[in-house]
């Protein structure tokens, strides 16, 4: 957000500063002017009833009306709202385009708890979108969402083992996640099982001749990403 600092003078700004104090009065026992400033907003039903309106918005195409909507909301820590609102920042739907002030909104979603935040802002660390490309916060945030239990995070995360990307390369780590992420039905997880585990060694022969026999599969080709980036609000 950018201020007009230029056009407020200092003759200006004193009376509103009184009246702000005289609205809020600072010693009222245990009670902060922040406190009394979110308790004058909006109810959480009414929060609510304008997040459908912002989702109804950009269902019909006008993001502009959405950001409009969803911006205040976010300001208010509203986890989703934050969500919605870096999406349109990132892709530069009804707002320019802004990949900083995106990662900004999906950072702070995501210190949140909200996992679908965690998600897109390990996206834009892995892809560089806008942003300086970092796969060890990527990995990061991709075991957050993984824990949670995002299977397309458990994927990428196996990726980011096999490969050493942001972490240790760990094959052991990278087949546990790509195994959990199998379980769930991620098909790109359980092809790349299919893949890697016959090129493991087996056991060792019995004796010399039966060395022969004792054979692995060639290394399968690099794993790639799932880049399915889950945006929808």
């Amino acid at each position: 957000m950018h201020f007009l600092r230029s056009t407020l003078l200092s003759g200006v700004l004193l009376p509103a500063v009184l009246l702000m104090i005289a609205v809020f009065p600072v010693n009222a026992a245990g009670v902060t002017v922040q406190g009394q400033i979110e308790a004058s907003g909006p109810s959480e039903a009414e929060q609510r009833a304008r997040f459908d309106k912002g989702v109804a918005a950009y269902d019909e195409g006008d993001y502009a009306r959405a950001y409009e909507i969803w911006l205040p909301l976010a300001q208010r820590d509203d986890l989703a709202a934050m969500r919605n609102v870096a999406l349109l920042l990132r892709e530069g739907r009804g707002v320019e385009r802004n990949p900083e002030r995106a990662l900004y909104f999906y950072e702070r979603a995501a210190r949140g708890g909200l996992v679908s935040a965690q998600l897109n802002t390990a996206f834009m660390y892995l892809e560089g979108d806008g942003i300086a490309r970092d796969y060890k916060t990527a990995s990061f945030w991709f075991h957050a969402a993984a824990l949670a239990g995002v299977p397309a995070a458990r994927y990428n995360l196996g990726v980011m083992y096999e490969k050493g990307l942001g972490v240790a390369q760990d094959p052991a780590r990278a087949l546990a996640w790509y195994t959990l992420a199998a379980r769930a039905g991620h098909e790109l997880a359980l092809e790349r099982l299919t893949q890697l585990v016959p090129s493991l060694p087996g056991p060792p022969p019995p004796s010399e001749e039966d060395a022969a026999v004792s054979r692995t599969a060639p290394p399968p080709p690099p794993a790639d990403f799932d880049l399915l980036d889950h945006e929808a609000p």
